[in-house]
């Protein structure tokens, strides 16, 4: 059978104003770990695997259609995160139509919190949650061998609709792994690996995980995974041993957090040592539980960055957002990394209803004084299951389930009605583009940038690309925003970000 796994395209994707369209479409571009994981299992012996990312070739819904009525796969599997379900239905639809006898498999972080309710759009034939690279094999077994109920009913988890039509699951897998080690690597020879970067890299990258899950429940936060499990350090260094022979140079860890288990941590440290490894590396973290050996450690191991929520310096906005880090935590952390010279990528939010107007004004100088060596600003967002849009439904904001709606009709470019009246909304726009401004035109951090990319020609040009990027977009020329469904009305003069690939 021919199999083609399919990452969706941005056209119609749900309008969010988190963080500068420039940051996330310009700044970063990763690839779909998801998909080369699952397309992983397939036995390529008996079937074509083909995966298409539409969103890094930047294709539009038809042009999506199109290629894969070119195709004409058996099975399409299609990688849905919740701000592209429009697109998602919308390709299902067509497809559907042009190609009856293809199977739709619809699967991602989307899929995971709602895949009766995707079901129910009538345009896909299969929902999968959860950890799919064991699962979707089976279903593409399960289809090549005629796809009926009684065939696929052995898939853990899935979702689909039995003789009768009704949408009907199976039982999720009740066996718990103790680690992730049995799952295999992602196949990153599915995708060209050249096409992806970010701009703190410096040569070719790629990502990888080596956890999944948060025990933490920050308010904000659409990770509602509460297992945390994870990979031993041998599984994890025999990856990079993997990568290493691919010729990437540097890895990012994708984890929501990596730093939740400290002899995980160590032993990661000490393996990587023990057999020489030799790559760039970087993590995604958080600012507690560390302490300096953990942080030496890794920086004798390689780990040359540690991407970091650090949210907000100001203490009562911590508690409100339930971080569970203090100030205190946050200076002593960025403070040992300057000490022992680990990079720090820290992330920041403005917009929580505790900040100050002095808060604000001042933060800039106050993230001077922790001294990251890269710093995001984003906008806090109602995203759906968060607790924070759970409160704006508690208190009265919002009269309805804006999300719940969406779930049941996606439309193109859907936008949550803003949570704060517009001219605050175009503040706290005009205040994170500002920030960026400030601190990336820094001489000194100008300097640095331009001295650490002399021996990768290309990494010096994509940067130079992306600073007259962010000249363009925050000084000279805005890019146009689409207009949010009021909070007092409309502003046709307010920018609105939308999310990136």
């Amino acid at each position: 059978m021919k199999v083609l796994l399919i990452n969706l395209p941005r056209e119609g994707e749900a309008v969010d104003y988190t963080t500068s369209d420039y940051l996330l479409t310009d700044f970063s571009k990763y690839p779909p770990l998801g998909l080369m994981a699952i397309g992983t299992g397939l036995d390529r012996k008996k079937h074509e695997v083909k995966l298409h990312d539409a969103n890094i070739k930047g294709l539009s819904i038809a042009e999506t259609v199109d290629y894969i009525e070119t195709e004409r796969p058996d099975v399409l599997g299609l990688s849905v995160v919740t701000r592209r379900l429009y697109a998602m239905n919308e390709i299902a639809r067509r497809v559907r139509e042009r190609l009856p006898n293809t199977r739709i498999v619809a699967g991602g972080p989307h899929i995971n919190y709602w895949p009766k309710e995707t079901m129910a759009l009538g345009t896909v034939d299969y929902c999968l949650p959860g950890f799919a690279e064991r699962t979707f094999p089976q279903l593409v077994e399960a289809i090549d061998a005629g796809g009926s109920p009684h065939l696929v009913q052995p898939v853990a988890d899935l979702y689909y609709r039995d003789a009768r039509g009704d949408i009907v699951s199976n039982p999720a897998d009740r066996v718990i792994a103790k680690t992730l080690d049995h799952l295999p690597f992602p196949d990153r020879t599915l995708v060209d690996i050249d096409e992806y970067y970010t701009a703190v890299d410096m040569a070719r990258m790629t990502t990888a995980y080596s956890s999944r899950g948060c025990p933490f429940r920050c308010i904000f936060c659409d990770v509602q995974e509460k297992a945390y499990l994870y990979r031993t350090a041998s599984n994890l260094t025999d990856e990079f041993e993997m990568l290493i022979g691919l010729g990437i140079k540097e890895i990012h860890i994708f984890d929501d957090v990596f730093n939740i288990r400290r002899q995980r941590v160590i032993d990661i440290c000490d393996e990587r040592r023990r057999r020489g490894i030799k790559v760039r590396w970087s993590i995604r973290a958080r600012v507690n539980p560390w302490d300096r050996e953990m942080l030496v450690r890794l920086k004798e191991a390689g780990c040359e960055r540690i991407h970091v929520g650090v949210e907000s310096l100001d203490p009562d906005t911590l508690t409100y957002m339930n971080k569970k880090q203090s100030y205190e935590d946050i200076s002593e952390f960025f403070k040992t990394c300057t000490e022992i010279g680990m990079e720090t990528l820290a992330y920041f939010i403005i917009g929580f209803p505790t900040e100050s107007r002095r808060y604000r004004e001042r933060l800039y100088e106050e993230v001077m004084k922790i001294k990251p060596t890269y710093a995001f600003f984003n906008i806090l967002f109602p995203l759906a299951k968060t607790q924070y849009y759970q409160s704006l439904l508690d208190n009265g904001t919002y009269d309805q389930d804006h999300w719940a709606e969406f779930l049941k009709n996606p439309t193109a470019s859907f936008e949550i009605p803003l949570p704060r009246s517009p001219v605050e909304q175009k503040e706290l726009e005009d205040l994170a583009d500002r920030f960026h401004r400030k601190f990336c035109y820094r001489m000194g951090f100008l300097f640095n940038e331009f001295t650490r990319s002399l021996r990768y020609p290309k990494m010096l040009f994509l940067k130079t690309r992306l600073a007259l990027i962010l000249a363009r977009d925050t000084i000279f020329w805005r890019r146009p925003r689409s207009n949010a469904k009021g909070y007092l009305g409309t502003d046709a003069t307010r920018p609105v970000h939308t999310y990136g690939g």
